[in-house]
C-alpha cells in the first residue's frame, strides 16, 4: 500500500514541523488534549485467551511475514488488600500472534510458574511479595513492612521468585520452528519455559543453572542477552552472551556469560566490584568486544530500605561511571576505566568497531539520561500509585533518553562520552534492524576503516511526542542518526504503542525495507490492536484488532518460521 506524492509531500512538511517543535518544546502553549483512557493500558488485565483465536486483518500483511511475534509484560498488579507499586513488578503475561499469509491468531496468557500459582491458590486474592522495583502497598499505598512480611519477603525472593515479566529470548534461532521452545527472562536468574506452538509453560525455573567457573550465587543478569555478531562455523549451535552479577568467594563479580543453543553455560571473564552491587539492565556486543557500562547506582545492601522503596529508588549512587571493554577471543579486559561524567540508562542500541590511526575505537550507543529520575527518582518511570492518579501525575515523568555513545580507545585507554544534542524527542525501547539478527548479520559500511558499523535507523516510541507537553501523547520515531533528524513517525489520538520489532523484508536492498510490528492499545475503541508499518516511511499497512486489552509490554521477539 504505497503513499501517494501528494501525501508523501504532506508528511515530509509534518516532519519539519515536528522537528522545529522538538527543538521548542515550550512553543505549546495548552496542556489540553484529546488523549483519552490512558489509565486503561496500565490497569490490570486478568482476561486470558488461552486457545489460538483467529482475528480479522485490515489492509495487507506483507507475504514473507510468516511467524510468531510474542509481547511480554505484566499483566496484574492488585490483589483485595496490597498491590505491586511498579509496572515492572506485574504477574507476567504474554500476548502473541501467529501470522501467516494474511491470517494472524492471538493468544494472551498468564506463565504458569510458582509466583503465579501461588496467587491462584490465594484465590486471586492475595499477591506474593519479593523484592521488587517498588514495594509491596498495602490498601492505603503504604509501603507494607515488619518483621514477619520481612522474613517473609527475603523467603520468597530467594526460594520461589520465578516472575519473568520482561523480555523473550530464543536460545535457538536456527533451530526448527516446530521443535522451539523458547524463553521468558527478566533481570535475575529466573527463567520460564514457553512451547511456541501452544503457548503453554512447560516449566520455571528460580535460578540459572550455574556457569562453569562461577563460585558464587547469581544474584542478577541482564534482560537483554545478545547473540555473537560472528557468522557461526557450523548449523548446529547460536551462542548468546549476557552480563550478570555473582555473589560468592570472590566477593562481588561481573561476569560476562556465554551460553550455547545446547544450554552449556562458561564465564568468558569475571570483573570485581569494589564498591558494591552494580545494576545494568543492557550491555554492548560487536564481533571482537563486549562492552559493559556500570551506571552509578548500586544496591543498597539494607534489605529493609529494599522492602521500602523496591530496589530501584533505594539504590546507593556512587559518583563515576565504570566502563569495561572486553575482548571476546581471549576474555581479557583490554580497558577498565572509571569516569567523572555520569551516564543512566536502561537500553543499549548499538555497538561499533572502528580503526583509527591504527588504534581500535569500540562505540556503544544508548538510549541515555544525564540524571538517575527516570530510573531512581520520585517520579520514575511509571510507578504505578502515582502515574494511575492521573494525567497531571504522568506529566511529571521524564521527558524520555538521548542518544548517547561510549567511545573507548584502546590503545590510548581514553573513554569519551557524546551526548548527541540535535535530537530532542525523547525515546524509550528502541530497536534496529539488527537488533537480535545472528550468524554474522550486522550493519556495513562503503569506508575501509568501518569493522562494523552503528545502524542508520533507530525506531522506538516516545511520550510527549513532538514537542507536545502531555506525557499521553505517544509516537512510534523512525530516527535518521545519518542526517541527526526525525525521519518519519507515526503519532494518532489515543493511540498507545509498544516497542516496535522489526521485520527485514529478504529481498529488500536498504537497511529500512522490511515492516515494524507493534502491539498497540486504541484508548477510544478500549482495544489492543497490532499495527503493522512500513519501515520506510512509517505508514500503517494493516491493522489487526484483538478485541482484547493487552497492557503496557516491556519487549518480545519475532520468531520468523524455520521450517526444514
Amino acid at each position: 500500500m504505497k503513499t501517494s506524492v501528494f501525501k508523501k509531500m504532506k508528511r515530509a512538511a509534518a516532519i519539519t514541523i515536528a522537528a522545529l517543535l522538538c527543538k521548542q518544546v515550550n512553543a505549546f502553549s495548552t496542556t489540553t488534549t484529546t488523549n483519552v483512557n490512558f489509565a486503561d493500558w496500565i490497569a490490570d488485565a486478568p482476561n486470558e485467551i488461552t486457545e489460538w483465536k483467529k482475528c480479522q486483518v485490515e489492509g495487507i500483511i506483507p507475504s514473507y511475514v510468516k511467524g510468531t511475534l510474542i509481547r511480554n509484560g505484566g499483566g496484574i498488579w492488585s490483589g483485595e488488600e496490597e498491590s505491586y507499586s511498579h509496572i515492572f513488578d506485574g504477574l507476567a503475561k504474554i500476548h502473541s500472534y501467529r501470522i501467516n499469509d494474511q491470517e494472524v491468531e492471538h493468544q494472551a496468557r498468564f506463565l504458569q510458574g510458582k509466583w503465579y500459582n501461588e496467587y491462584v491458590k490465594k484465590n486471586k486474592q492475595s499477591l506474593p511479595a519479593g523484592i521488587g522495583t517498588g514495594p509491596v502497598l498495602d490498601a492505603n499505598e503504604i509501603p507494607k513492612g515488619g518483621i514477619s512480611h520481612t522474613a517473609q519477603v527475603l523467603y520468597d525472593t530467594v526460594v520461589n521468585f520465578d516472575n519473568t515479566p520482561v523480555n523473550i529470548w530464543d536460545f535457538t534461532p536456527h533451530q526448527d520452528t516446530t521443535k522451539k521452545r523458547i524463553t521468558a527472562i527478566t533481570d535475575a536468574p529466573p527463567r520460564t519455559l514457553i512451547d511456541i506452538n501452544t503457548m503453554d509453560t512447560l516449566s520455571s525455573s528460580t535460578m540459572n543453572v550455574f556457569a562453569s567457573k562461577s563460585k558464587g550465587y547469581e544474584l542478577l543478569i541482564t534482560a537483554h542477552p545478545l547473540y555473537s555478531q560472528n557468522k557461526n562455523k557450523d548449523d548446529t549451535s547460536v551462542d548468546s552472551y549476557n552480563v550478570a552479577v555473582e555473589l560468592g568467594l570472590n566477593g562481588i563479580c561481573v561476569n560476562l556469560v556465554k551460553e550455547t543453543s545446547e544450554g552449556k553455560r562458561t564465564v568468558v571473564t569475571s570483573i570485581k566490584s569494589q564498591d558494591g552491587i552494580p545494576y545494568t539492565h543492557s550491555f554492548g556486543l560487536s564481533k571482537n568486544y563486549a562492552m559493559i557500562v556500570l551506571q552509578p547506582l548500586r544496591l543498597t545492601p539494607a534489605p529493609d530500605k529494599q522492602i521500602e522503596l523496591g530496589f530501584l529508588r533505594s539504590m546507593d549512587h556512587v559518583d563515576y561511571t565504570r566502563v569495561i571493554l572486553i575482548e571476546l577471543a581471549t576474555g581479557k579486559v583490554v580497558l577498565d576505566k572509571s569516569i567523572d561524567e555520569k551516564v543512566y540508562f536502561y537500553h543499549m542500541i548499538s555497538q561499533a568497531e572502528i580503526m583509527e590511526d591504527g588504534d581500535t575505537v569500540v562505540s556503544l550507543r544508548l538510549c541515555a539520561y544525564k540524571t538517575p529520575e527516570q530510573l531512581t527518582g520520585e517520579h520514575q518511570f511509571m510507578r504505578l500509585e502515582k502515574c494511575r492518579k492521573g494525567r497531571h501525575m504522568r506529566n511529571k515523568l521524564h521527558k524520555g533518553g538521548k542518544f548517547c555513545d561510549i567511545i573507548c580507545n584502546i590503545k590510548d585507554q581514553s573513554v569519551k562520552v557524546e551526548w548527541n544534542d540535535e535530537i530532542n524527542q525523547g525515546f524509550e525501547l528502541p530497536v534496529t534492524r539488527y537488533s537480535r539478527t545472528f550468524n554474522g548479520e550486522v550493519p556495513s559500511s562503503n569506508e575501509s576503516n568501518v569493522l562494523q558499523a552503528h545502524p542508520r535507523y533507530v525506531y522506538a516510541f516516545g511520550a510527549f511526542a513532538l514537542g507536545h507537553l502531555d506525557y499521553d501523547n505517544w509516537g512510534l520515531f523512525k530516527f535518521d542518526l545519518e542526517k541527526n533528524k526525525i525521519d518519519s513517525y507515526y503519532q494518532q489520538d489515543s493511540v498507545y504503542l509498544s516497542e516496535p520489532i522489526f521485520v527485514p523484508d529478504p529481498n529488500g536492498k536498504k537497511e529500512d525495507d522490511g515492516v515494524l510490528l507493534s502491539q498497540a492499545y486504541f484508548g477510544h475503541e478500549q482495544e489492543t490492536k497490532l499495527l503493522v508499518l512500513d519501515g520506510t516511511d512509517m505508514t500503517v499497512i494493516a491493522e489487526v484488532p484483538t478485541g482484547n486489552v493487552a497492557p503496557l509490554d516491556f519487549h518480545g521477539t519475532w520468531i520468523a518460521d524455520c521450517n526444514p
